[in-house]
């Protein structure tokens, strides 16, 4: 490129007080018109270009002996000429600069001397700065309440539910019974209201409610606990409450799957997992495999569950709960060991360790960065708890808008929840369905029916 130039004024006070002037071009010998080591120096670098610059101080917080001029940017100039921040690219003028330095009690001089030590401080600050950021809490739980969480996160996350329904068609595993629904009815006589056995109605009560035999519980997405096989096993009074919110992460072995459907997860997939992911299994986390299996759940109400499916190897469980100290591991199957002698499910029970089964839907769970909340009927001392699972996830991580099952909290901050179309009505199986030809219940036309005033509803 073209060669830039330096001018450089040297201003010498004289014993009247007046000042003196030499001056430099490019390629002059300028020692012999240099001021003595007194004076001040002035430096132009207004025909110096500032492309990828980096900041120099301000001329207020320069030393008084060297001031810089620069029609471009005074406080902005390149390169690193002599410690002032000026891109030289020509010999002569690197080399009048050196001579300036080593002549004169040039500032810049003393900065240079200074370097080694600089870069040692802004090292040491930088270091204690990042342990210290290590070591800082942003939330402290113990004097903050949890609400500005859900305020600026929680409301704003991708809920995906985890959890078949339970109705009559559910498949079950083994022997187990199938439930039933239908009407609930009154089991006593009340006066004025209903009559032993009566089945109640929004005509005659105000409201009604389902009977349920669900025969088991063994049924569709479950938590199942260690007393199911060993006799000094939890049961589910025992689940503490601190499983209601845990990490969970999703480990993806449906390609596996499909080739070979009774797969079992390997302990080499989950470290794959960790490397793919850049991340370690936390402590007390849940870890769901997911295979793909729920999406033939409908199918196997009519052809039966497949004795063939994917499941976890005795290895991959030891691994997740002895050296990664996981809570729980969840499945999309009925149990989690395909195995005959049913080894896995064994050594969980008798580890006593709970899991998960029956899961659905997490191909729609980020592999990692989300929260599992984890819900079951409460029995006392059951064996088995119905559950209702129900992914947390960053919404930022999806790329589409929700799919069925899915909501985002901020869709309901209210608490209002949909409409149904047509009144509900009751199937032959027992199930509550809207149906299209209903017609609307007039309520309150009961005497001593409820939620009405003087005849009238409330609402």
């Amino acid at each position: 490129g073209a060669k830039r130039s330096f001018r450089m004024k040297m201003f010498s006070p004289s014993k009247s007080g007046k000042v003196k002037e030499g001056s430099s071009q490019p390629g002059s010998s300028a020692m012999g018109r240099l001021p003595p080591p007194s004076a001040s120096l002035e430096i132009s670098m207004s025909d110096f270009p500032t492309p990828n610059s980096t900041p120099i101080p301000s001329p207020a917080r320069m030393p008084p002996s060297v001031r810089l001029n620069s029609e471009l940017d005074p406080f902005n100039v390149s390169g690193t000429g002599a410690g002032l921040g000026v891109s030289l690219d020509d010999e002569d003028t690197r080399r009048l600069l050196h001579d300036v330095s080593m002549s004169y009690s040039f500032p810049c001089k003393s900065l240079l001397k200074l370097a080694p030590i600089i870069l040692l401080t802004a090292t040491l600050a930088a270091v204690i700065t990042s342990l210290a950021l290590r070591s800082y809490t942003p939330y402290d739980a113990s004097s903050r309440d949890f609400h500005s969480i859900f305020n600026n996160y929680l409301s704003k996350a991708r809920y995906v539910d985890l959890t078949h329904g339970v109705s009559p068609s559910i498949p079950v595993e083994m022997a187990y019974p199938v439930p039933s629904f239908s009407a609930g009815k009154s089991s006593r006589a009340i006066q004025n209201f209903a009559e032993l056995g009566q089945e109640f109605t929004y005509e005659e009560h105000g409201f009604i409610s389902t009977s349920l035999v669900l025969g088991s519980d063994q049924l569709g997405t479950a938590l199942e606990v260690p007393a199911k096989w060993n006799e000094l096993g939890a049961t589910l009074t025992d689940i503490p409450g601190s499983t209601a919110i845990r990490p969970i992460f999703v480990i993806d072995v449906t390609h596996q799957a499909t080739v070979d459907p009774g797969y079992e997860l390997q302990v080499s997939d989950i470290i794959a997992f960790e490397r793919a992911h850049l991340v370690t299994i936390s402590l007390g986390s849940v870890v769901a495999i997911r295979t793909d299996f729920s999406k033939s759940y409908s199918s196997f109400v009519t052809d039966g569950i497949p004795s063939t499916f994917p499941s976890i190897s005795l290895e991959a469980l030891e691994f997740l709960h002895d050296t990664r100290k996981v809570l729980m591991v969840g499945y999309e199957p009925f149990s989690v060991d395909s195995t005959a002698s049913q080894t896995g499910a064994a050594w969980l029970a008798h580890k006593n360790r709970p899991h998960l089964k029956g899961l659905t839907n997490l191909d729609r769970v980020l592999a990692k960065g989300c929260l599992l909340s984890v819900g079951f009927l409460k029995v006392k001392a059951g064996t088995g708890g119905l559950g209702r699972f129900v992914a947390v996830c960053p919404s930022k991580g999806y790329s589409d808008e929700p799919e069925k099952g899915e909501v985002v909290a901020i869709d309901m901050e209210d608490g209002e929840l949909s409409v149904k179309e047509h009144p509900l009505r009751r199937g032959v199986d027992g199930v509550l369905r809207s149906d299209v030809d209903a017609s609307p219940t007039d309520y309150c036309k009961a005497s001593n029916s409820l939620g009405c005033v003087d005849g009238q509803p409330v609402w």
